[in-house]
């Protein structure tokens, strides 16, 4: 039986190299924003991968997908993806939902 699982709010950044500093700081600032200021989300991860550190991948859990759309409409969200593509050769946005969860 698969269930209705959590939403999640993903992001594919690559980086362009020697900026992967700016855009930590650029990114956290914009992270800390949403989850002041936008209705459902909950908390929010950025891992970077080891072997291409230009490479990350950002995600956190939103209570629906229409608190994630109502985020990506604001005009703080355009904004923010415009100063990040700026900073990046890639950056792809995606909605995605739980379908496996393993705890210990």
């Amino acid at each position: 039986m698969i269930r209705e699982g959590m939403i999640f709010a993903v992001g594919h950044w690559t980086v362009k190299p020697g900026k992967e500093e700016l855009f930590l700081e650029k990114w956290q600032e914009f992270a800390q924003w949403t989850l002041n200021h936008s209705r459902g989300s909950r908390w929010v991860y950025m891992v970077r991968d080891q072997e291409q550190e230009n490479t990350f991948i950002s995600f956190g859990p939103w209570e629906s997908l229409e608190s994630i759309a109502q985020w990506r409409q604001s005009s703080k969200f355009e904004s923010a993806v415009a100063e990040f593509r700026e900073l990046c050769d890639e950056v792809r946005t995606t909605t995605m939902r739980e379908a496996v969860y393993l705890k210990r």
